[in-house]
Parts: structure tokens; sequence; C-alpha cells
């Protein structure tokens, strides 16, 4: 237990190291993402530091399994440098013994992972989701800055050439209080003035002094024109609004439920998929029991006979009855010796058409749920993946490699990633089983790890280089034979 417990123990410092970066570049990332919606709608400080700890939800559900493969790397590598490695060799332990403790701890991980997965992320991602959402319906921050014509106050735009930021007093102004029948606007001009936010009551105040109003009280009587010139007028915007108004949403989307959220919705959307299918088989039955009911004397007689004039009587000979209408089967017009679909024949596949493009959005949602599922469970097995692949590499290379390591886990993530994501991708579209699709690159690392666990413990290299050396030396002739 000794034994386990320092391995464990060189594992802390790695693995803390790893995920203070990872999230520091996922840090980066959020600002650089969302601070133009912030400073946009000028969102308060508390507000944008709530989004931050929100998205750091969907964040850890990533990083911890991107920081064990750097802190296995580091934590393996560091005891083959200082050949502790070689030590507990001759100690009796073999390479399987050694890696259990990163096993058992990727293991830990893996479990708690899968339980964030199910409880903590959905509900987080939802607030995330409902705080963003109304971040974007907020109103824009005024920007009352001069020489600049400012449209955020809903049915003015105001223009000012002066103004003093810390008293609100402005000069040369101009106000276009815009008409709500789309007539000409009405045009407020002054010498100075003063802007004052009343917060409580959201209004913008502005106390002008020295100006006149130019106005059209009728917008369709172009004679008539109005003009009013005042010493002090006070203006109140109304209806100025900045806050945040916080709002709770009850859609969710397929990363804002858990693994039972999904399943019922799977169930109910199976439920509909069941009703479509059999309006189709009804649909379809319909239209063939009418088809092969002509093939009876009395219902061709009685269907014919309804299209045909009616000679009883000379009002009838000069009137028609009204005939069965027929339309051109859909895409093929109406050149000769193409056939004529009756109106209750072109409906019913209509419907079966549309019946059957549902039935194909309700097998899309389902197949989008099902990777959902699978991503919650794939990901964190990803943690005892990365164990069994980085343990034996480290062991392996020890310091002389370790550079090569490094470079070999990043070139390892991103294949693990950029499989995952393109296997999410076939599986949405249906090219791939959701299972296989999520579960892949598991195997295949998995695969890779058994290799390389193999090859660590019976001390073999984990790769055979002599080739590079063999091109090595042939460009170096090729160099030579170029200089001479």
């Amino acid at each position: 237990m000794i034994f386990e417990r320092y391995i464990l123990r060189n594992y802390i410092g790695p693995f803390v190291f790893s995920m203070a970066v990872i999230t520091f570049v996922f840090i980066m990332d959020f600002i650089l993402r969302y601070i133009d919606l912030f400073l946009g709608k000028g969102v308060k400080f508390h507000i944008v530091l709530q989004a931050f700890a929100l998205s750091l939800g969907h964040m850890f559900a990533l990083i911890i399994p991107m920081a064990v493969l750097p802190a296995t790397l580091m934590t393996y590598g560091n005891l083959t440098s200082e050949n502790e490695i070689t030590a507990m060799r001759a100690c009796g332990y073999s390479t399987y013994r050694m890696i259990v403790p990163g096993v058992v701890a990727g293991t830990l991980m893996a479990l708690g992972l899968v339980f964030y997965n199910n409880h903590v992320l959905p509900e987080s991602n939802h607030r995330l989701m409902n705080l963003l959402i109304d971040i974007q319906r907020k109103q824009p921050t005024m920007e009352l800055n001069p020489n600049r014509f400012i449209d955020d106050v809903q049915g003015y735009t105001l223009y000012f050439q002066e103004k003093n930021d810390r008293t609100g007093e402005i000069a040369d102004v101009q106000i276009f209080k815009r008409a709500e029948n789309g007539g000409l606007p009405t045009t407020i001009v002054a010498e100075t003035g003063r802007l004052k936010m009343l917060e409580d009551q959201n209004v913008l105040q502005v106390d002008l002094n020295n100006g006149e109003i130019h106005e059209l009280p009728v917008a369709e009587d172009r004679g008539t024109y109005r003009k009013t010139t005042f010493k002090e007028y006070t203006l109140n915007i109304k209806d100025v609004d900045r806050t945040l108004q916080r709002s709770e949403r009850e859609y969710r989307g397929d990363r804002e439920m858990s693994v039972r959220m999904m399943q019922d919705k799977i169930q109910e959307i199976r439920t509909d998929l069941a009703l479509s299918r059999q309006e189709v088989i009804r649909l379809a039955k319909d239209a063939v029991d009418e088809t092969f009911s002509l093939l009876h004397r009395d219902s061709r007689h009685k269907k014919w006979s309804s299209s045909q004039p009616d000679t009883s009587s000379a009002a009838a000979f000069n009137q028609r009855q009204p005939q069965t209408r027929i339309i051109a089967r859909p895409g093929q017009g109406t050149r000769a010796g193409v056939p004529l679909a009756t109106r209750g024949e072109f409906l019913a596949r209509q419907r079966i058409e549309t019946e059957i493009g549902k039935r194909e959005s309700f097998e899309k949602q389902i197949r989008r749920y099902q990777v959902e599922i699978q991503k919650k469970y794939s990901i964190p097995f990803a943690c005892i993946i990365f164990v069994l692949v980085g343990a034996p590499l480290a062991i392996r290379m020890g310091r002389s490699g370790m550079n090569m390591t490094i470079g070999l886990s990043i070139l390892f993530f991103l294949v693990y990633y950029v499989g995952l994501i393109g296997g999410e991708k076939l599986a949405d579209r249906g090219f791939v089983n959701p299972f296989l699709a999520m579960w892949a690159p598991n195997l295949i690392f998995g695969g890779l790890s058994i290799y390389l666990l193999r090859k660590a413990a019976r001390e073999q290299a984990v790769a055979d280089w002599t080739w590079l050396s063999v091109l090595r030396s042939l460009f170096r002739r090729h160099a030579t034979a170029n200089s001479r």
C-alpha cells in the first residue's frame, strides 16, 4: 500500500499543474468568445462572473480527461528519469503493478465524471444558456458620446457636439423624434442642455436651454408646419431600461439533459414514430383499396358514371355534372403519355410523404439523444485510456524521450477528439451507430495501450527508429553529393 500511495502522491502535482494550464486556455477561449457580447450589452461585473462560473461546468467535463494524459506522462517520466522505476523493478514490482495506481485514480475520476455529467453538467448548461439568452435580449448600453448620432434610444436619435462627462452638460444639441406613422420626424435643437439618467424610473431626462421645436402636426397635410421656441424645455425619454431581465426557460437541449431525461425523451419520440408509421400504413391501405376496388364492375360503373354527363333532361344536357378533377403526378408535368392521378390520390401521396418526412426527423432526434448519452460515458472513460497510453510511453522513453513523448501525447489527444467529433457528426447523420461512433476512439486507443503495455513490460523499445536513421543517412549523402 505504501508503494501505491507513493505513486499517487507523485500524481497530485502534475495533475494540478495540467489542470491549471488547460483551464487557463479554456478561460481565454471563453473571454475571446463572449467579450464582445458582455461589452456591447453593458453587462455588470457580477453577471460576467456568474456566466464564467456556469461555463466552468462544461469546461471541467473536458479539462479533467485532458489533464490526465500530461499528468501521467510527467509522473511516470519523472519516476523513470530519477531511476525509481529501475529501483521498483529491482524490488520485484512489475510494470503492470506500477501502472495500477494510475489506473485506479483514472477509474475514480471516470466514475466521478459520470455522476458529474448526469447531475451537475445538465443544470449548469441549462442555467448558462438561460443567462446568455437573457444577456442577448438586454438592451445595449447607451454610449452618450459627442459628435455621433445615438440611435440606442427607442424612438429618438440624439446628437450633440460637446459633452462634459463630469456634469453631463451638452452643447449644440439636435434631437430627432421619429414619427409613429412613418412621417417626418420632429426636430428639437438647442444651444445647451444637460443629461441625467433616472435609473429607478428608467428615464433619460434631457434638460434643454434656448432652442426650437420644428414639427409637422399632421403628416398627410404637408402645408401645416409649427415652430416653437423655448428658453427651458425638459424632454423625458421613457423605457430606457438597461437592467438585465432574468427569465426561466423550460425547454432543454440535449446537452442540458441527464441520461434519464434523454431516455424519457427518446421513448416519447418513439411513441410519435409508431403513430406516424400507423398513419402511413393507413393512408397507403386506403389508396390501395381504392385502386383495387376498380377491379369490380359495379365500382367502376359507379365511379365513372359520376363523371359522365346526365342526358336525362335538356337542362342536364347543357350543364354537365362536376367531373372528378385530375392533376399531373408530382414532378411529371402534363406531357403526352404521362399518367394522371385523381385529386384524392395526389393528396394521399402528399400526406404519406409528409409522414415520411416526420419519421426521418424523429429518427434524427433519437440518434442525437443516443449520441449524447454515449458521450456522457465515453469521455469519462478516456481517463482510464489516457493512463494506459501515457504510462508505458513515459516508462520506456524516460528523460531522453520526454519531448517526443509530450509531442506524441498532444498528437494522441488531437486524434482522439477529432475522432470523437467526427464520429458524432457521422452518427447524427445516420452513417454510424451512436455507440460505435462514441466509443471508437476509446477502442482504438485501448488497443494501442495494450501494445504499449506489452512493450513496456518486456522492456522493449516502443517503436523501431532504425528507418529514421537510414533516411537521415540518405539525405546526408545526397546533400554531400550536391555540394560537390
